[in-house]
């Protein structure tokens, strides 16, 4: 066994098994870093409690409620499950499915964006424009985002839930807690 050990290519073969392995554990850890969110900090002027940034193995932040939305505009209603929570290591957001209340009227999801858009900036909520957009008349709405300054919503028809005409993602629009 100690002939072994002393032969060259025994050391050659366990130096190239450790580079390997040093190689593959810090290309995973980098995917790992890329594929999650990346946490901002606190926006400026605005003080967070707690003095600290969220630690590892903290809860994210739990999901709004789709009371959050109030009542759905006439000829809509609003359906989510505990199953429509998806949660990333900083928050959760929901999926909430609007559904058409009249079987026999053909409603897009454009219409049924724009329709709980506009009930929504009649609540004072406000429009966060794309990047680049300087009024909101240069994008449609299901293009921007509302937010009423605690809980943000946005266009997420391209989650498709049965049955469903448009599909409207609730996050937190405050940075997580610390």
């Amino acid at each position: 066994m100690m002939a072994l050990l002393r032969s060259r290519r025994t050391m050659f073969i366990l130096a190239g098994v450790v580079i390997v392995g040093l190689v593959v554990s810090g290309g995973v850890g980098l995917v790992r870093s890329l594929s999650t969110v990346a946490q901002t900090g606190p926006v400026p002027g605005q003080e967070e409690p707690g003095g600290g940034r969220q630690g590892e193995g903290a809860d994210p932040l739990e999901a709004p409620e789709a009371g959050a939305l109030g009542q759905p505009p006439n000829g809509l209603e609003y359906s989510s499950q505990e199953d429509d929570i998806e949660c990333n290591p900083a928050e959760c957001v929901r999926l909430v499915s609007v559904m058409s209340t009249d079987e026999d009227t053909d409603v897009s999801s454009d219409e049924a964006v724009e329709s709980v858009y506009a009930q929504l900036l009649e609540q004072d909520w406000g429009q966060l424009l794309p990047e680049g957009a300087e009024e909101p008349s240069d994008v449609p709405r299901s293009e921007t985002i509302m937010t009423d300054g605690d809980v943000m919503v946005a266009d997420a028809t391209e989650h498709d839930s049965d049955g469903a005409v448009a599909v409207l993602m609730l996050g937190n629009a405050n940075p997580p807690a610390n």
